[in-house]
């Protein structure tokens, strides 16, 4: 990334903060793809509003990303935040290209500073544009990836940890050492051939640690399972007989873990 960007996304970033001052005033702001101009690059996202969206009325928000060679519309069909969560302002971002054995197609960065951080940028910039447009609740910002998509969704719970509630993860792998304790819901199939199940014990066991909890999740076995006496916050493992597919159930277990209340 050239410092020409890097000044031009600050700037912008700055404004954003200010503008989101007064988005709890009742006037809803645009809804459905958004194109974001960052510099040279146009990054696009969808945002999906509740149905009885009250913009004066702060509620919470997920991102949502994507598998690798997958989009934003892909996402929507696969997790039907809008259906199972209408409180929710569900954002499904688009990933940019990026070389895999099908050739370029869209992805995410899966480590703290592999493609430059240019989805951590990425993030950075939707959440000043939702501050500039939307009213939601900063204390309820969750996010949620799966497969490729899960490993930038447990980069922003290390390199986000301030403002990230919460952390789903499906059928993903861990990216990098917790730097805070966080409400984790991961889902794994044990047939999973792409990414092995042993990642998903190996992730749930790293935020079991990281936040208190005096043993991990229970694996190897089908159903979802929580970790023990955990004093910071909970984590649960859901485990299916399956391989790399999204469970579609982890949909609806997902919402019911993230919506309720933790500690933080």
């Amino acid at each position: 990334m050239t410092r020409t960007l890097v000044l031009l996304l600050l700037m912008w970033s700055a404004a954003g903060r200010t503008a989101g001052a007064s988005t709890c005033s009742g006037t809803p702001g645009p809804s459905g793809t958004i194109d974001l101009k960052m510099g040279a690059l146009t990054r696009t996202f969808v945002v999906r509003l509740p149905a009885k969206y009250d913009a004066r009325m702060a509620g919470p928000v997920i991102f949502l990303f994507h598998p690798f060679g997958m989009n934003a519309q892909y996402m929507q069909g696969r997790v039907p935040i809008p259906r199972t969560w209408p409180e929710a302002i569900a954002v499904y971002p688009d990933g940019m290209p990026r070389f895999g054995a099908g050739g370029a197609q869209p992805a995410w960065q899966t480590k703290p500073g592999e493609q430059g951080d240019r989805d951590l940028v990425f993030f950075d910039a939707m959440l000043d544009w939702l501050r500039a447009n939307h009213c939601f609740d900063e204390k309820q910002l969750f996010v949620m990836g799966y497969s490729n998509g899960a490993g930038l969704a447990s980069v922003l719970a290390c390199e986000r940890a301030a403002i990230v509630a919460g952390v789903a993860i499906a059928s993903g792998s861990p990216a990098c050492t917790p730097a805070e304790p966080r409400p984790v819901i991961l889902s794994h199939g044990l047939r999973d051939a792409t990414i092995p199940y042993q990642r998903a014990v190996e992730a749930a066991a790293a935020w079991a640690s990281r936040n208190g909890c005096r043993a991990p999740p229970k694996s190897g076995a089908p159903g979802c399972f929580v970790a023990d006496s955990c004093s910071a916050a909970p984590v649960t493992l859901c485990t299916y007989d399956g391989g790399h597919e999204y469970n579609e159930p982890f949909t609806r277990a997902l919402v019911e873990f993230l919506k309720m209340p933790h500690k933080q």
